[in-house]
């Protein structure tokens, strides 16, 4: 092998590692890049929850003050939907209103949107609650829209929730040390 044939390999070689070194140095920006949409991402569908959770306050707060009851009384929630399923015109807006509130929450969770885990830790208990005792209101409504999707992305969104309710302790009466 002469010389100039030795000198050519070794170019060779030099510029193969520095097209490899360039190549892992390009994967590895674009690895970084990926991770921080990922992340920007997951900020910005957070601040999004947020935001809705906290402009709709205000309105849940209104149609509380109209007759919406808190989602955990299970007589009073019943008592507004016979109401409503009675014939009662205010009742049935009052709960189309309050529900729709939260379909469009369950909308903007399953499109990805909203942060799922973050609607839980800001108001499950309540979801749970609501799709539990509002079940009958919802059933009803399907059947007589001929709508058999209707409020499914708030039922979804129950279902997505964690239950926050247990069975209280035993209270065990203490025995009093010597």
């Amino acid at each position: 092998m002469t010389t100039y044939e030795r000198l050519s390999l070794i170019a060779s070689f030099g510029a193969l590692a520095v097209s490899v070194i360039a190549f892992g140095a390009l994967a590895w920006q674009l690895l970084m890049l990926a991770r921080a949409t990922r992340l920007d991402h997951d900020r910005r569908r957070k601040q999004a929850t947020m935001e809705y959770l906290s402009t709709t306050m205000d309105r849940r707060r209104e149609l509380r003050n109209a007759g919406i009851p808190d989602d955990r009384d299970e007589q009073a929630v019943e008592a507004l939907v016979t109401r409503a399923l009675g014939g009662d015109a205010d009742a049935a807006r009052l709960i189309s209103s309050y529900l729709t509130i939260y379909n469009y929450l369950g909308v903007a969770a399953q499109s990805d949107a909203f942060d799922l885990s973050l609607i839980d830790r800001a108001w499950g208990g309540s979801i749970v609650a609501l799709t539990e005792h509002y079940r009958p209101w919802i059933t009803e409504q399907r059947a007589r829209q001929g709508e058999p999707r209707l409020y499914e992305d708030l039922e979804w969104l129950g279902r997505s929730m964690t239950p926050r309710r247990t069975v209280p302790p035993q209270h065990t009466p203490r025995t009093p040390v010597p």
